[in-house]
């Protein structure tokens, strides 16, 4: 998420902003998978898309935004794409950040908290606020500072808490199992990561013009659907922990957070397109030198990216690449 991405890059600039302001101790995250991942019989394991010009090959595994604790993994086709690999290429990223510190400890309290001390009772509709209460007695009893947030930032911080009661953690995971590997073959990383910094950014700046019913729609949202989004994602990990691709081409591709996504809600629409484009097309342009260059190549992507009908692999087909699906090709392709 970019306004994610954006307090992670501000926090980065002023060590230890964001610890201050959540005052209550944090878990440690928690690493599902082991660091050998574990192979379960003969099952086919996460899916691989296989892209092709003439002799080159891109090997494209979709991550699940969220996965279970502990989830078990058949790796063989991610090893063998890996090994034979001479590149690989992360999901493509975005870093934001403001040049002066002091400004960026006041967006960091901006974003996070509700203005003049006030608490989410003092801004949502009653049956809301207690629809909040109940849930977040449920699944973060001990979080009493989310009172204190702005309603899209208490929802996207309630659905993390959720998740994690559910035994579900961060699709990360599979990401820095992944990366072990790239390293443990000595395949070089290629990033795309697209570097912004602002004297005073107009991205921060626009948060203060979200309107209060956008935020409490995005809370009533999650609200609403939260058991059923922990629910999906924990069918679709295990469909793609097993390479179940039916039951994986059902879900819809949507994030976790659904409508609650922070970073649709302060920033103009047509700014945020103008990004995202931005950042693809540096995606874009390492898959087309490596697909020139290399005879093999491995990327990773986020699932519900490659899920969508108009994602990176229709913008592949589009440039003239064969897209093989999954079960288009034998593992041992």
């Amino acid at each position: 998420m970019i306004w994610r991405a954006l307090l992670l890059a501000a926090s980065a600039a002023v060590p230890g902003a964001i610890a201050q302001e959540n005052d209550e101790p944090q878990p440690a995250p928690v690493d599902v998978v082991e660091e050998e991942i574990q192979v379960v019989g003969e099952l086919p394991g996460p899916p691989l898309w296989k892209i092709t010009k003439d002799d080159h090959v891109l090997w494209i595994l979709g991550v699940p935004e969220l996965v279970p604790d502990g989830l078990v993994w058949q790796s063989d086709s991610i090893e063998n794409a890996l090994t034979r690999s001479s590149e690989y290429l992360p999901s493509p990223s975005l870093r934001v950040s403001v040049i002066n510190p002091v400004r960026a400890r006041r967006l960091i309290k901006l974003i996070r908290r509700i203005p003049d001390r006030g608490t989410l009772e003092d801004v949502l509709p009653e049956d809301q606020y207690r629809l909040f209460s109940e849930t977040r007695l449920g699944y973060a009893p001990k979080r009493d500072s989310l009172e204190e947030w702005r309603p899209s930032v208490a929802a996207e911080e309630l659905f993390d808490s959720a998740a994690q009661s559910a035994g579900l953690e961060s699709g990360r995971t599979i990401h820095r199992a992944i990366e072990k590997r790239a390293r443990k073959y000595n395949v070089k990383k290629v990033p795309a990561r697209l570097s912004e910094r602002y004297k005073d950014s107009p991205l921060f700046d626009s948060i203060r013009e979200v309107s209060a019913d956008a935020e409490q729609t995005c809370l009533q949202t999650l609200l609403q659907e939260l058991d059923a989004q922990l629910e999906a994602h924990a069918r679709l990990a295990a469909a793609w922990a097993v390479g179940d691709l039916a039951s994986i081409r059902t879900h819809s591709g949507d994030s976790a957070t659904g409508v609650c996504d922070s970073s649709t809600l302060p920033f103009d629409p047509q700014v945020l397109s103008q990004i995202e484009s931005r950042v693809w097309a540096l995606w874009l342009e390492n898959v087309d030198r490596a697909l020139r260059d290399n005879e093999s190549t491995f990327a990773v992507l986020p699932l519900g990216a490659l899920l969508r009908a108009d994602g990176p692999l229709s913008w592949l087909r589009q440039r003239g690449y064969e897209v093989v699906e999954p079960d288009e090709t034998p593992l041992e392709d």
